[in-house]
C-alpha cells in the first residue's frame, strides 16, 4: 500500500505537535516538498486539527512560502529581464 507524501506529512505533524519549534521545522519541510494543490489541502487540515498555539507558526510559514516559492521567483526574473537589457 502506497502512502502519499501528504498523508505522511500529516502523520509527522501529528507526532511532532508536542514541540512548536520542531513543528515549524517539519511544517516548512512539508511546504517545500508538496505540490501547490496538496499544500492547500494541508492548510485546511492543519487549521482544523491543531490548536491556536500553532496558528502563528502556520501563518508565518505560509506567508514566507507564498512570497518565496520558486514559481513566483522565476516569474519575477522573467518580468525584469527586458528591463535589465535596456540599461
Amino acid at each position: 500500500m502506497s502512502t502519499s507524501y501528504l498523508q505522511y506529512s500529516k502523520f509527522i505533524l501529528l507526532k511532532v505537535s508536542f514541540d512548536v519549534v520542531l513543528f515549524e521545522k517539519e511544517f516548512r519541510k512539508c511546504l517545500r516538498l508538496l505540490p501547490i494543490q496538496e499544500i492547500r489541502e494541508l492548510k485546511r487540515w492543519c487549521r482544523a486539527t491543531f490548536p491556536k498555539k500553532f496558528r502563528g507558526v502556520m501563518s508565518r510559514c505560509f506567508r514566507y512560502f507564498w512570497r518565496n516559492r520558486p514559481a513566483a521567483t522565476q516569474r519575477k526574473k522573467e518580468a525584469l529581464a527586458p528591463l535589465q537589457g535596456t540599461k
